[in-house]
């Protein structure tokens, strides 16, 4: 009669023979090929990295769409000293959307449509400002 690798037979009671499986409790497991567990750990990384750049990628091609800048009405305003991107923003926000959008929202659309890199700006510079 075979055998499994995981079963041995026992002793025979009354011409039946009995079966017991061996376990893996409290056995240590051995790493036997190094260059494989490297390459296994190697492809689960290269996976999981895979796997949420796909993620992220897809989050962000599903905000492009709201940061996307529709400039429909604008003004041109002309920076006086002392302005900020925040100050002016907030002054938009306030005569024009009555203080119903986001200021930080402003702020990047007013950076995209001037096409400025960071939140420096300077005096006598012209900015082209949304109101729609």
């Amino acid at each position: 009669m075979k055998t499994n690798k995981r079963s041995r037979n026992k002793r025979s009671t009354g011409g039946k023979l009995m079966k017991t499986k061996m376990t893996r409790k409290n056995r240590k497991m051995k790493i036997v090929s190094k260059t494989r567990f490297a390459m296994s750990m190697t492809l689960m990384l290269v996976f999981i990295l895979s796997t949420s750049m796909i993620a992220f990628a897809t989050f962000d091609s599903d905000n492009a769409n709201t940061n996307a800048v529709e400039v429909e009405q604008s003004i041109t305003y002309s920076v006086q000293s002392g302005d900020t991107l925040w100050s002016i923003a907030s002054d938009i926000n306030t005569e024009y959307y009555n203080q119903e959008k986001d200021i930080r929202k402003l702020i990047r659309i007013i950076q995209k449509s001037n096409k400025l890199s960071g939140n420096t700006i300077y005096s006598g510079q012209e900015l082209t400002l949304p109101i729609t």
